[in-house]
């Protein structure tokens, strides 16, 4: 398209509007759009706490990035040379790489995630490396990864909020979403057929649950990330540190839709013809979006200099871009409002 004209509704909120909830019992906790990373809840959202076993979801994201997910892996003694939550894993087994991401993700293996950091990186010391370099690419300013599986050493540490950035990222992975929105999954270790189930209690609760992950050491307590789709949107949140995090969960993602009404774009421009009986045709364009702040809604319009006639009502002339946050929602056609008869007719 060779002319953009832009109307900016507004930018007069530089932060969105947040709420504050007293009855959250975690000791951070965020809710997040996670197309737009629009913050819906927050508490203590930039305190720095360990995460425990959510770290597997940044270890399952370089995994399936690394485009060696049908990789055969053989299980060696340093490889399942850790502690607590297992897949089972024995030395000599065979397993793929996809599969030792679904071992992460649905029954939260330390010994799964270890092979996958020594797989790819020879060690989990390198592997840590690669984790924050990704980190960094995501914006997850406050956060240093230790180790694959989130057991605690050294300054191993995330935040409320760089861990919603993470998950607003993963999910946008589909290998990884898949993944973690399975209540149940069947891998396949050398040739024995296993049957796991997801230690995330929220699929069976919320019918729009989509992952993420469960987390919890004696430092860190009770961890959880979890997403939803609801609304056309998909809202991510997490609690660090929540003896009651799966009521905490489903309570603030019905705080956080409640945020969101729709409304209606609906405009009338004009395009130059050529050739025809009049020399403009009006445009319309209308659409509907769900949005928590209807000031933060830019509309871009894309169209050519001119038309040829002839041209009848309903033709499609221009697309139309809906943005918000400077993120683009939704893309509807600019269509014809009239006819314009070619001129000679």
């Amino acid at each position: 398209m060779l002319r953009i004209i832009s109307f900016i509704l507004s930018l007069l909120f530089l932060f969105p509007t947040t709420a504050y909830c007293a009855d959250c019992n975690a000791s951070s906790a965020i809710v997040m759009d996670a197309d737009t990373n629009e913050i819906l809840y927050q508490k203590n959202i930039s305190e720095e706490r360990s995460m425990a076993s959510t770290t597997k979801i940044m270890t399952a994201l370089i995994a399936c990035e690394s485009e060696k997910l049908e990789d055969v892996v053989t299980i060696t003694p340093e490889m399942i040379d850790t502690i607590g939550t297992s897949l089972g894993l024995k030395v000599d087994n065979k397993i793929s790489l996809h599969d030792l991401v679904v071992g992460m993700l649905v029954v939260s293996g330390n010994d799964a995630a270890k092979a996958v950091a020594i797989y790819l990186a020879d060690s989990e010391s390198n592997f840590s490396k690669l984790m924050n370099e990704k980190a960094k690419e995501i914006g997850m300013t406050k956060t240093c990864f230790v180790t694959a599986s989130g057991l605690d050493e050294g300054n191993h540490h995330s935040t409320a909020y760089d861990m919603a950035l993470l998950a607003s990222y993963a999910m946008k992975n589909e290998v990884f979403s898949k993944i973690c929105a399975l209540k149940r999954a069947e891998i396949t270790v050398d040739t024995e057929k296993r049957t796991i189930y997801n230690h995330n209690k929220l699929l069976s609760f919320l019918d729009d649950c989509v992952g993420v992950k469960t987390g919890f050491t004696e430092k860190a307590g009770r961890c959880l990330v979890s997403a939803i789709k609801r609304n056309n949107h998909t809202l991510v949140c997490v609690t660090l540190n929540d003896p009651n995090d799966w009521d905490d969960h489903i309570s603030l993602y019905k705080s956080a839709e409640e945020k969101y009404s729709d409304v209606r774009m609906y405009n009338t421009t004009t395009v130059d013809v050529v050739g025809g009986t009049k020399n403009t045709v009006s445009a319309v364009y209308d659409a509907t979006v769900n949005v928590v702040d209807k000031y933060l809604i830019t509309v871009e319009i894309y169209h050519f200099p001119f038309l040829y006639a002839p041209i009848k009502l309903g033709d499609e002339i221009g697309k139309v871009v809906l943005k918000y946050k400077e993120k683009e929602i939704l893309s509807v056609p600019l269509v014809a409002d009239e006819n314009v008869d070619y001129y000679g007719k």
